[in-house]
């Protein structure tokens, strides 16, 4: 994947936890389970280790952070992330991570980790493994709750969430979880950039007209490995930032820039998640680009933002309103949506970010560019479908 910036568009795949072999160039996969354990060993380096580096020129150069720090934080943290065992109706065994939300018993995970449980482990930084039962899903973010029995764990402290949106590039950021059965393994890195994130699919094996990217995703340089799902990225406060998720894989087995997803999408779904359902999220229905001068050039649009409609799902609201996709690929006659219900549309991740604010069978105005005017059309927001 060829990382641009805050605008660029998302990467073509995202694999689950229990994709076993490497994938191609610029592939994400996710980071939970025993699998791409031969691909994960060896990828350790020292960073954010606090390793002195001799360049064999001088004395070696000290840590690059706050040692004293950093241990603090991780000793604070640590007895709140667990080792998530997960026992699959196929008969398959996967593992994952995760952290105590509250002292209600409650454990934030990625629904992508529980997905097809039949039976769910919970293994304390103490050696204690406790039955979780799955509370709430919500698949289209990755996120779902476990609940374990209270009171074994009235002793553990759980985290405390941060507000994402005050999070900066070059910020602090701490992930602790459970690669390769590795109990609170800890890699240090910074806040890469907050932007669009790998597409979410339903299965490996679906159309990328079904992808649905998670807004403002929080990317990290700190070092994710299979086994590292579901578990916690902390900032300097020791609060949790985001809830690591996947990670860009290139073609030579390097693992890249990590994503986590922020903690403000966690905190808006708990009351929801809380409840055993599968939270739906409104969709409309398309296959999107956001216009950038590239995408304009490209396609000889004359929009200078918004988000390109390449295809149309049938039977959704996007079809029902009749958007017009771009056919053939390429001739650049799709529709532009540059605001929905008034409100200026830059990005695809935007225009999600607001339809997470609604729900579905809400009817949204859509203003479109079609063959250089604008025109306003009405549309039915339907539900993500479920995996």
């Amino acid at each position: 994947m060829n990382i641009r910036g805050r605008n660029a568009g998302p990467p073509e795949k995202y694999f689950r936890l229990r994709r076993r072999r490497l994938p191609p160039a610029g592939w994400i996969i996710g980071i939970g389970g025993l699998g791409l354990f031969a691909l994960a060993v060896g990828l350790v380096t020292g960073l954010g280790l606090g390793l002195a580096i001799d360049d064999g020129r001088g004395p070696p150069v000290g840590p690059t952070y706050d040692e004293a720090k950093v241990t603090s934080l991780y000793e604070g943290a640590a007895p709140a992330v667990v080792e998530l065992i997960v026992h699959r109706f196929d008969g398959t065994l996967d593992t994952g991570s995760g952290f105590f939300v509250d002292s209600d018993g409650h454990v934030v995970t990625n629904s992508h980790v529980v997905d097809g449980a039949s039976s769910i482990d919970v293994s304390l930084a103490d050696g204690r493994v406790l039955a979780a039962s799955i509370m709430g899903r919500s698949p289209s973010d990755d996120l779902a709750l476990l609940a374990v029995d209270p009171a074994s764990v009235a002793d553990v402290r759980p985290l405390r969430l941060a507000d994402s949106s005050e999070l900066r590039t070059g910020q602090l950021a701490i992930a602790i979880g459970s690669p390769l059965r590795m109990r609170n393994f800890l890699s240090v890195g910074v806040v890469a950039g907050i932007g669009d994130s790998p597409p979410l699919l339903r299965n490996r094996s679906e159309a990328p007209a079904l992808a649905r990217p998670i807004p403002n995703m929080v990317w990290t340089d700190a070092s994710l490995l299979p086994g590292n799902s579901g578990g916690p990225l902390i900032n300097s406060e020791g609060e949790v930032i985001g809830v690591t998720s996947s990670v860009q894989v290139s073609a030579q087995g390097d693992i890249g820039i990590g994503f986590a997803v922020p903690s403000n999408i966690l905190a808006s779904l708990m009351p929801q998640l809380k409840r055993p359902e599968v939270i739906s999220r409104p969709w409309l229905g398309v296959s999107a680009t956001s216009i950038t001068p590239d995408v304009a050039a490209e396609l000889g649009v004359a929009a200078e933002y918004g988000v390109y409609v390449r295809a149309v799902i049938p039977g959704t609201g996007a079809a029902r309103a009749r958007l017009r996709a771009d056919l053939p690929p390429g001739a650049g006659r799709g529709d532009v949506i540059v605001a929905v219900d008034g409100r200026r549309v830059e990005s695809v991740s935007a225009m999600v970010s607001y339809f997470n604010s609604l729900e579905p069978g809400d009817t949204v105005a859509l203003t479109v560019i079609r063959d250089g005017e604008l025109q306003t059309i009405m549309a039915t927001l339907g539900a993500w479908p479920e995996p």
